[in-house]
């Protein structure tokens, strides 16, 4: 079995973390005490985050980690959108040269801003399962470094600073709600949070037609889902890394499913109450909260995880 991180680990990389990442802010939903007197909801708003997405603190992590000679390979990753901005920007600033390998429908406001911070851009085919084989491929023909952000522990590590400062602003929180795809957001956010306080739930959200960790936990081991549906296209992995896994099992209460309209709803909610605009990935864990898929969550801190979206979409969600 992986070795589990540990809050050492933790509280390290918080503590190195670039002068670029922000601490994020927490705060009530406007009506959730009106709404659910006993069950109140605050948000922790990543779509504030440099970015506007939770990314960074991982790719600034990862991007100070490397040594001199790694730094003048360059690094090539994998990504649905939001981590290939973060490593652009990590790269630029750190001054490494990066190639992203995307699927092919990806975004083209996300393709765009991630030319735009300089890095090269390799698509691979439609299939989330195509990504990794294509980044090696590369990562050899170039000799470049490749770096496997689903396996790799210094994601989840980075991560697990926004565990900790949610428990440094909230310290009565009864419970945590995690968009989750791989599993990288999830395994930091829960080691934080159980290693200092286990009575603490953590649980996993993920749209009913993107639910591979869900059936993971099912199966006792990571599975591949055949089809995968939703709007929250930033939870797009098919089936989760081994090593967020193993912290799932470890560190997670429970992983709860929503449906397409739970995450329109809770995205409506998030905007016209709060003012808060996010991407439908962003909504996932509110729309959990919203929608009552969990019994008596007491103070709640839900993650906004990013706040990247269209035009197009951003139209169509409104008119939803």
């Amino acid at each position: 079995m992986a070795e589990l991180i540990t809050l050492k680990e933790i509280k390290q990389a918080q503590l190195n973390s670039h002068s670029l990442i922000r601490k994020t802010p927490l705060i009530p939903f406007t009506n959730a005490l009106e709404e659910n007197t006993s069950n109140s909801l605050f948000l922790k708003l990543e779509n504030l985050q440099v970015t506007n997405s939770y990314k960074p603190r991982a790719a600034f992590h990862v991007m100070d980690s490397l040594n001199s000679e790694q730094r003048a390979k360059g690094i090539v990753m994998t990504s649905s959108g939001n981590f290939a901005k973060a490593f652009a920007l990590a790269a630029t600033v750190y001054g490494v040269k990066v190639v992203v390998v995307l699927l092919d429908q990806t975004s083209r406001s996300k393709v765009d801003a991630i030319r735009k911070l300089g890095a090269e851009i390799v698509f691979c085919g439609t299939h989330y399962s195509s990504r990794k084989d294509k980044m090696f491929e590369v990562a050899t023909k170039k000799n470049m470094i490749a770096i496997d952000t689903t396996e790799d522990r210094r994601v989840p590590i980075a991560h697990g600073s926004i565990g900790m400062e949610i428990l440094d602003e909230l310290e009565d929180v009864q419970t945590v709600l995690v968009p989750c795809s791989s599993g990288g957001l999830i395994a930091g956010i829960a080691s934080a949070i159980k290693l200092q306080r286990p009575s603490i739930k953590v649980v996993g959200v993920q749209p009913n037609g993107a639910a591979a960790a869900y059936h993971s936990l099912l199966a006792g081991k990571p599975v591949n889902i055949d089809n995968w549906k939703s709007i929250a296209d930033g939870l797009a992995a098919t089936k989760p890394g081994n090593l967020p896994f193993v912290h799932i099992k470890e560190r997670v209460d429970d992983i709860v499913l929503v449906s397409e309209e739970d995450i329109i709803n809770s995205f409506s909610k998030l905007l016209k109450n709060s003012k808060i605009l996010c991407e439908p990935a962003g909504a996932v864990s509110t729309a959990a909260f919203f929608a009552n898929k969990l019994k008596n969550p007491g103070k709640t801190v839900s993650i906004v995880s990013g706040g990247n979206l269209t035009t197009e979409l951003l139209l169509q969600l409104l008119s939803s």
